[in-house]
């Protein structure tokens, strides 16, 4: 039978799929056999110190593996359009640390791990769950190695100055707490917060302390279409027995700790920024990342707080916080994927992430990963905090950060309903993710 050029355009597409599939298993198979890893160049944002003291850990343990593999670190405001850059002309690194919110950007330009490597099982069982997030059909995108979840910062001597003995243990523990830790003058200004809450530009991690609500109550904001795997917004589409969705529920929480008409009234725009407020001893509850606690703790030496896990939802079916996640991801234009992949399943595996542990200060990003809590009551609180830890599908930080600044903005100025701000959002996530969609086509 003669053949349409239609059909010889489809052929030539499948044969060439073919031949880069076989490329690629070639490059990844037997991983295990005979010769050397080569050279491994690996770019991140993780700094130098940490980055060199975990890759020298794991060269006195395994000098084969390890014996010509370099890192550099890249600075974080540039670091996406950096690498674009570098891969378009050839000059990109063989293996590179991307951030969970990086990985949709990135994803196609990224070479999947196959589970030939490491099993979908293996997987599930050795990370944390928030690690999920990287699966596709054919594997990984990406091998998680650090997590930084959000924890909650609580300044003792103010809590002993309201006779409260323990930081809130759920959210609503706010509404009777703010009034008792909130401190006015004559003309309601505040002079002591409760919590940092209800703003977005002074407040470190704004965007973060909103996702943990509405991820706790229930909406993942992002979510993958069962049908065709592309991601697809669900903010504000979620409905439970409640007439409100869970979305416009957080959003009006978080909301009220800036509303001077109510009670729990607590914090504002004209004050300075959430962690200065709490390293000057202003501020009774700050949510920061684990990685903040040596920062806060140097700031301030005299500073008497502790930490704990982030408030949940009285009842609620989820337990869980924000966690940022670094993971390693091999680019389609790596010179060496062979050795990239068997580094990169080195730096995750039980050892790499003990190094990593050991050098950074973070929990584990594994779950076979023992750290000893006897002398340092804060690594309880942080593996307990990694263990819950959840993100969503962010289709681009620099696109969805303004939108999350909008959308708080809108309901305490008062120019839109918490349910309005979510629509639109909403609205601005469905043209954010179509966009995307087409780009990558």
């Amino acid at each position: 039978m003669k053949m349409t050029t239609f059909q010889i355009g489809v052929m030539v597409v499948f044969i060439g799929l073919a031949v880069f599939g076989v490329i690629m298993f070639a490059s990844v198979s037997g991983l295990n056999g005979g010769g050397g890893v080569g050279k491994v160049v690996i770019w991140g944002t993780v700094s130098s110190d940490t980055m060199e003291k975990t890759i020298t850990t794991l060269r006195n343990q395994d000098k084969t593996t390890y014996q010509d593999v370099q890192y550099v670190q890249k600075d974080g405001q540039t670091y996406a359009n950096d690498l674009v850059n570098a891969m378009a002309n050839g000059t990109g690194p063989d293996l590179f640390i991307v951030a969970q919110d990086q990985v949709t950007i990135f994803s196609d330009k990224i070479s999947t791990i196959p589970y030939s490597a490491i099993s979908q099982q293996t997987f599930v069982d050795s990370y944390i769950d928030e690690a999920q997030m990287f699966l596709t059909p054919q594997g990984p995108l990406a091998l998680p190695f650090t997590v930084d979840p959000l924890i909650m910062y609580w300044n003792r001597d103010i809590f002993s100055t309201a006779a409260i003995a323990k930081p809130p243990q759920y959210w609503n523990d706010f509404l009777d707490m703010a009034p008792l830790l909130t401190v006015l003058d004559a003309s309601s200004n505040i002079k002591r917060s409760a919590v940092a809450m209800g703003e977005y530009q002074n407040i470190g991690h704004a965007k973060e302390i909103l996702t943990t609500l509405m991820l706790q109550a229930g909406d993942p904001i992002v979510t993958r279409d069962t049908a065709t795997g592309k991601p697809v917004p669900t903010l504000g589409k979620v409905r439970q027995s409640t007439t409100e969705d869970p979305a416009t529920s957080a959003l009006q929480f978080y909301t009220e700790f800036a509303n001077p008409s109510k009670t729990t009234y607590s914090w504002n725009r004209a004050l300075t920024t959430s962690q200065d407020a709490f390293v000057a001893g202003d501020l009774a509850v700050y949510f920061g990342l684990a990685s903040d606690y040596p920062t806060i703790a140097s700031r301030n030496p005299n500073l008497n707080f502790g930490v704990s896990v982030v408030p949940q939802i009285k009842g609620g079916a989820l337990r869980l916080t924000y966690g940022g996640m670094m993971a390693l991801a091999v680019p389609r234009t790596s010179p060496n994927p062979r050795g990239a992949v068997t580094v990169a399943l080195s730096l995750s595996s039980q050892a790499g992430v003990t190094a990593v542990v050991t050098h950074s200060g973070l929990p584990p990003v594994r779950r076979d990963v023992a750290v000893d809590s006897s002398s340092n009551a804060i690594q309880t609180i942080l593996t307990q905090s990694a263990l819950i830890a959840r993100s969503w599908l962010d289709p681009n930080p620099s696109a969805t950060n303004p939108l999350f600044q909008d959308m708080i903005e809108s309901v305490v100025s008062g120019k839109a309903s918490p349910g309005q701000a979510i629509f639109a959002s909403e609205q601005s996530l469905e043209t954010l993710l179509h966009t995307n969609s087409m780009q990558t086509q």
